[in-house]
């Protein structure tokens, strides 16, 4: 905390908005976490966010990125939300791209109600703010570097298809969901570059799953490829942030996406 005597002011906390409004001061996204631990979400979400953001977390209770586990998740994301609605967050986003794309093409828009339904809050889908980033940053063909089992990389596929995306190039990290916390940034980095080369003419690449870590690849790969990258986590931060009307900054550092929150 700044030492408000330097600065002429006096009293505890003057100058510093967290004094009167908390740490979440600027804007509080709630976030329904399709699994039951967080190593990297947490790490990166709070790497990208400017002071004064701050995630409302709770889990789904997934343990394995299977369409049962999926499933079972999304019957429980009604109940999730109303008690997240107690903690009174900014927006509720519902994370996942599985969560999302098993039900099909539109299902976020149904889910996403239901969601908002329960909990009396505004409400999205990490999935539904990937595509919009998309089409705000002139995204039309795209290579996806994906840490999913199948079937959700089929299904992820068919839904940014449907969505508008065309589906340029897909590369698949191959190692175990379970295992992607904790894997070096040159797997995910590698596989990015494997999934650009191999496309045909991408304007871009997409990270899915909010726990893939990537936040700090973001903004080099951009430079290095001289194209635009997204991932899932930056596209729910960017959501939320314009949900709660925390437009009036620019985020460095962490892709085009963040340095556009007020378009």
């Amino acid at each position: 905390m700044a030492d408000a005597t330097q600065s002429g002011e006096t009293g505890a906390g003057s100058g510093d908005p967290r004094f009167d409004g908390g740490y979440g001061w600027r804007a509080r996204i709630g976030f329904l976490s399709p699994g039951t631990v967080d190593e990297t979400i947490s790490r990166q979400f709070y790497r990208m966010a400017p002071e004064g953001v701050t995630m409302v977390r709770t889990s789904l209770g997934v343990r394995a990125v299977t369409p049962g586990e999926i499933s079972d998740a999304i019957g429980r994301a009604e109940a999730a939300a109303r008690e997240l609605a107690k903690e009174r967050p900014g927006c509720i986003i519902l994370g996942g791209s599985p969560t999302v794309v098993l039900g099909g093409f539109g299902s976020d828009a149904v889910l996403t109600e239901r969601i908002a339904a329960a909990s009396g809050i505004a409400s999205s889908a990490a999935q539904t703010a990937a595509i919009e980033a998309m089409r705000l940053l002139g995204i039309e063909r795209l290579a996806v570097a994906s840490p999913f089992p199948e079937p959700f990389n089929t299904l992820l596929g068919d839904f940014l298809e449907q969505s508008g995306i065309e589906v340029v190039g897909f590369e698949v990290l191959d190692v175990d969901y379970r295992s992607i916390t904790r894997v070096p940034l040159k797997a995910p980095y590698e596989t990015a570059k494997r999934a650009f080369a191999a496309a045909s003419r991408p304007d871009g690449i997409y990270f899915p799953a909010g726990p893939f870590p990537v936040a700090d690849l973001i903004e080099p790969l951009e430079r290095e490829l001289g194209t635009t990258v997204l991932s899932s986590l930056q596209a729910t931060l960017w959501k939320g942030m314009r949900m709660c009307g925390a437009t009036d900054l620019e985020i460095d550092g962490y892709g085009r996406l963040l340095r556009s929150l007020a378009l």
